[in-house]
């Protein structure tokens, strides 16, 4: 979902009051407005829960020791969003709490997958997912209608010099303070992947990658892309094309192919390709993404990437004709959130708050 500050707090605040009827299933307790709407919330949560689980990681999952509270706040003029929370203790979440708001078709066909699908992450993994991944993959569950604003918005952000770099986003642990680029750019990527051999290689391709910190050799071993540079490259002469659907894998090479150095991104520094793309505004008016292309490491220049500090973002550079001023997407600063403080000790993770204008 698309992660701003909520304009819609005072309304939700005072909404709070009016949730008058619940309903509970085996692992959720929804309180809504409506009792009708409580049960139509609590049965599709639990579709969502077994459908998503077989869908991501071949099985269902085991019930929760502790049901998951869900508040729903419904009205045609609340954006679509929602916030889970949870506690990690010892590799199993406990605590959960959700909320979601939006119009009831919205609520029913994009929030509560995405944050259903959360809740199945954290089941089966039991510790954090890199935030691309996670934010990424729990968007390609939702409605065509919300998938397609971020298409849009990637787009515009890859134009206006706002994309982030692969090597720095597959290092992050925090959301960054421009945090639509991340949404935007890890559905993308995510779509991309998934294309490529399903949702339950993503699910291999990401416990593996968090299990080495070697996400070279993850992406090389279930992608057949032998540097992260290189899938970036990639990705953006598909994103070129259009983003179209993937008939046959992009990265079908032999066995045997080299692997590059495997430097891996880590919380003081990550090792840089400077990638720069180029951008450029047809005689239609259109805009287009061209010559996309991996310079050397050493490579000079105001296109190339600074080495990755903590606190900062790299970014894949993109020079831009002049085009139309907009309103940023996120000129709106979303709320900070959280990670585990320790692996020993309970800590709270806070997934997303989010709502759409």
């Amino acid at each position: 979902m698309d992660a701003r500050r909520l304009s819609a707090l005072a309304v939700v605040a005072l909404s709070f009051s009016s949730l008058a009827a619940s309903h509970r299933t085996e692992n959720f307790i929804v309180t809504a407005r409506t009792a009708s709407f409580a049960r139509r919330v609590a049965e599709a949560a639990e579709q969502y829960r077994h459908d998503l689980a077989v869908s991501w990681l071949g099985r269902s999952l085991p019930r929760w020791r502790d049901p998951c509270p869900i508040e729903v706040h419904d009205s045609p003029t609340l954006g679509a969003g929602g916030v889970t929370t949870f506690y990690f203790d010892n590799g199993r979440p406990f605590g959960w709490k959700m909320v979601v708001q939006g119009s009831q078709a919205r609520i029913l066909d994009s929030v509560l997958p995405h944050e259903i699908t959360h809740t199945i992450f954290a089941t089966h993994f039991g510790r954090p997912l890199p935030r691309w991944a996670d934010e990424g993959a729990c968007t390609t569950v939702e409605d065509i209608s919300e998938r397609s604003k971020q298409h849009k918005m990637l787009i515009d952000f890859l134009l206006t010099n706002r994309g982030i770099a692969f090597n720095k986003m597959f290092a992050m642990k925090e959301y960054p303070r421009d945090i639509m680029p991340l949404y935007a750019q890890g559905y993308s990527l995510a779509r991309f992947l998934i294309q490529q051999g399903g949702r339950r290689k993503f699910v291999e391709y990401i416990g593996q990658g968090m299990d080495t910190n070697n996400w070279t050799q993850a992406t090389h071993d279930h992608y057949g892309y032998s540097s992260l540079g290189e899938l970036q490259n990639a990705w953006l002469a598909w994103v070129k094309r259009g983003s179209p659907r993937i008939a046959v894998p992009i990265a079908a090479r032999p066995a045997n192919l080299p692997v590059a150095p495997t430097r891996e991104p880590t919380a003081a520094g990550v090792p840089v390709s400077s990638n720069t793309v180029a951008a450029t505004r047809s005689a239609g008016g259109t805009q287009e993404l061209v010559d996309v292309q991996l310079n050397p490491p050493a490579a000079a220049g105001p296109l190339t990437m600074a080495p990755f500090t903590p606190g900062t973002t790299g970014r894949v550079a993109l020079a831009v004709g002049s085009r139309p001023a907009s309103r940023s997407p996120s000129s709106v600063s979303p709320y900070q959130l959280t990670r585990p403080q320790s692996p020993q000790q309970p800590s709270q993770q806070i997934l997303e708050w989010s709502a759409r204008r």
